[in-house]
């Protein structure tokens, strides 16, 4: 009889520090055909070697951890201006941002797909599946930000009706149009939920604030019931619309037109009313949710009176919040301009208030127990513009300014560096602030672990356990790079932290066993697959 080929695609990661689930233990890990099969010591085996379809990845002196989950990116996003006729386009599309993402370790971004006014949420989905298939070079999955629950939103019925031609053409049906019974908002925003849902859908995002985009409290409010009936996930950007744009007027009117006013006309009272107001209608639903971008104390002070009274939801913040300060605003000319993002950059006491609660992080439990940290994931948030037509629009004030900041690429070695790191680089060219203390398996919690559980990819990511995806970040904590355009993968131009010297550097990432990464080098593009996220887990049970 001819010998049987073995066909089996073998990936062994020896001599690395495996960080997962709580614990940082030496060990080996094997990958057969996409997936973890054992990570345990001394796996090495001579026989799985000495097969040609094995490749051997020698990890010493780094940490081994589940893939990055970048839990909300805004890539092709577009800004609305107030006073503006067309809105500003993001020239970051998912082949440079999913490819930024991979090079500094991230495996799965969630991005937001924004629905636009009298389009279908199974519409927004589409269209950004259709940005995304076949470019991206990371996984992904879609928020979709709902920005309307009134009976503009139609049905698939209703959607297929107005496309076909045939039956628009029927005698008659113009009539029976009329006479049919038109669905409420309520119902519709429900069956419209539930489709997405059955899509891989499991989270939702809605804004408080910004042109185009911003809800009413009622409007939330019926969007948490409906999302509540199909265990979905309502993720929300807090600040209160109406003080922004009085605040804003404020200061034009003064004559304060330059970027330095920006975070004035946002400040630290205006986010922390609002996600007291969106907890408040939470609270009233009995939902679990979300608090996006977290940027100061006095949202923090919020969020803990919260958990005291053991309400149940989670929350997320930035590197620019825990690194930058509202002192880059003020930079010569209107080079404070790239530093505009919504809230705005804090100060310093906002940043030690928000990395001493990160540092209370508890790997080992669920993210959103009452006894764990009030602040759950580090995402990046990232949005990039053009910084030509940032600077451009910043000669006529601030409020022109499209916000956003790039972080995809570097949101694991910027914390790295900041908090992870025995020996803290103070050169005068570096921006960040004083640094803070984080384990590798805190680090590894807040930038992989409890974004899967929070969003419905655990324990398929987020873990490296037996069965798991092979989505797997190795890091060497020794590599020093200079943040610079030479490096940035992303577009637009610019980086907020650029000149800054961070530590540690992805060694290798795979994605569903492949190795897509060297050294920090993308060497497989194009190799990211939608995620299907399941609702419930964990703030349901």
């Amino acid at each position: 009889m001819a010998d049987t080929k073995d066909c089996t695609q073998r990936v062994i990661i020896t001599n690395g520090v495996v960080v997962s689930g709580g614990i940082e233990k030496k060990a080996d890990i094997l990958v057969e055909n996409g997936r973890i099969v054992k990570t345990k010591p001394n796996l090495l085996l001579g026989s799985l070697l000495r097969r040609a379809e094995s490749e051997l990845l020698d990890a010493e002196g780094c940490y081994v951890f589940p893939g990055f989950i970048d839990a909300f990116t805004r890539l092709e996003t577009k800004a609305f201006i107030p006073g503006e006729k067309d809105p500003v386009c993001s020239p970051d599309d998912f082949e440079s941002g999913t490819k930024a993402a991979l090079a500094g370790g991230t495996t799965s971004i969630i991005n937001c797909a924004v629905q636009k006014k009298g389009q279908s949420l199974q519409d927004a989905l589409d269209e950004q599946h259709t940005s995304a298939l076949h470019k991206s070079s990371c996984n992904y999955g879609f928020h979709i930000a709902v920005t309307s629950v009134g009976t503009a939103v139609r049905t698939d019925e209703e959607a297929a009706e107005k496309n076909d031609e045939d039956t628009e053409r029927q005698e008659g049906a113009q009539k029976a149009e009329q006479k049919k019974e038109q669905m409420s908002p309520a119902e519709a925003l429900k069956g419209q939920m539930e489709k997405t849902v059955m899509r891989g859908v499991s989270s939702y995002a809605v804004y408080m604030t910004g042109e185009n985009i911003q809800l009413s409290d009622p409007e939330i409010f019926e969007i948490l019931n409906a999302a509540k009936e199909h265990k979905a996930l309502i993720c929300c950007h807090c600040e209160n619309a109406d003080m922004v744009k009085h605040l804003v007027e404020e200061q034009l009117e003064n004559r304060k037109k330059r970027p330095s006013s920006h975070p004035v006309s946002r400040p630290p009272a205006v986010e922390a009313e609002a996600i007291s107001r969106f907890l408040a209608l939470a609270q009233m639903a009995d939902i679990p949710v979300y608090i996006l971008n977290v940027s100061a104390k006095q949202s923090l002070e919020q969020i803990k009176l919260a958990k005291k009274r053991g309400q149940n939801f989670f929350a997320g913040t930035c590197p620019h919040y825990l690194l930058l300060t509202d002192s880059l605003y003020r930079k010569g000319g209107f080079a404070g301009a790239r530093f505009i993002c919504n809230p705005p950059l804090r100060k310093k006491p906002d940043l030690k208030a928000l990395q001493k609660e990160l540092m209370k992080t508890k790997a080992d439990k669920a993210p959103g127990a009452k006894d764990n940290s009030c602040l759950d994931v580090i995402c990046s948030n990232h949005a990039v513009f053009d910084f030509a037509e940032q600077e451009k629009a910043a000669k006529k004030n601030f409020s022109k300014v499209a916000p956003g900041i790039s972080g995809a690429q570097y949101r694991a070695a910027l914390i790295f560096t900041a908090a992870c790191t025995a020996q803290q680089d103070k050169t005068e060219k570096k921006e960040l602030a004083p640094g803070f203390r984080l384990t590798p398996a805190q680090f590894s919690a807040l930038m992989s672990e409890n974004p899967a559980k929070i969003f419905g990819l655990y324990p398929s990511r987020g873990s490296l356990n037996r069965g798991a995806a092979a989505d797997i970040t190795v890091w060497n904590p020794d590599v020093s790079t200079v943040i610079g355009d030479d490096n940035n993968l992303h577009r637009g131009g610019y980086t907020p932290y650029e000149g800054i010297e961070i530590k540690g550097q992805a060694k290798y990432v795979l994605l569903g066993g492949k190795v897509c990464v060297k050294n920090g080098r993308v060497i497989e593009e194009r190799q990211g697959s939608y995620l299907f996220r399941k609702t419930g887990y964990p703030a349901f049970e």
